[in-house]
């Protein structure tokens, strides 16, 4: 909930930007050079759901996040409830100081990566976080190359058509003071983010979003 704010001043700046009307063809725009000119608030609320759409994107929504928390993912609803945001900690990808994903990593990423088809329901974005033990300029080399791992993994695994939007913050964005072990655990993490894509918008249009 910490983007709310944020996300709610980057939607009427998006929106303006683009034209977008509540019944423009979702589509439209649906680019992943696009996307990745844009910081993480302004991906968050593109491409934005419409009035008809939302009730059947949410509760779509809602029973994913429901379906990957009962597998033991942090889970929160964001943009009421139109956006899911995984978060797994980094020791359960990489091992520790490793930037290449651990031998129990495609395991605990293929709950994710299975909803990724067809390519156009979900667009994701994600974030990698480290805690500040070390400078920071190794912290952001840390994320930068656990960010390649992952995204080359995404690559491999997930429909060509999927667009993924990949972010590095090293120690930058703690949720937790990095003073206590228990904190500095906490923000070594790993965020993805599923958004509505085309697919899944125009589904719930036409209420077939099952």
């Amino acid at each position: 909930m910490r983007f709310l704010t944020a996300i709610l001043l980057t939607l009427a700046c998006a929106l303006a930007l683009s034209g977008k009307s509540g019944h423009d063809d979702p589509y439209r725009d649906y680019d992943e050079a696009l996307y990745m000119d844009l910081d993480l608030d302004s991906n968050l609320v593109l491409p934005a759901v419409d009035k008809k759409a939302h009730p059947g994107v949410s509760s779509y929504m809602y029973r994913v996040a429901t379906d990957l928390a009962k597998q033991k993912f942090t889970v929160d609803l964001l943009r009421d409830d139109e956006v899911i945001l995984v978060t797994i900690p980094s020791d359960e990808l990489f091992h520790p100081n490793d930037t290449l994903l651990s031998p129990s990593a495609p395991a605990r990423l293929s709950p994710i990566f299975k909803l990724l088809n067809p390519g156009d329901m979900f667009k994701v974005t994600y974030a990698v976080h480290t805690d500040n033990t070390g400078s920071e300029f190794y912290n952001m080399q840390l994320s930068h190359k656990r960010n390649g791992s992952i995204y080359d993994y995404m690559l491999d695994t997930v429909s060509d058509d999927q667009i993924v939007i990949p972010y590095e913050y090293g120690d930058s964005a703690p949720i937790e003071s990095n003073n206590t072990r228990q904190g500095r655990k906490a923000n070594r993490r790993i965020e993805i983010y599923l958004i509505p894509g085309p697919k899944m918008i125009t589904l719930a249009r036409e209420g077939k979003l099952r």
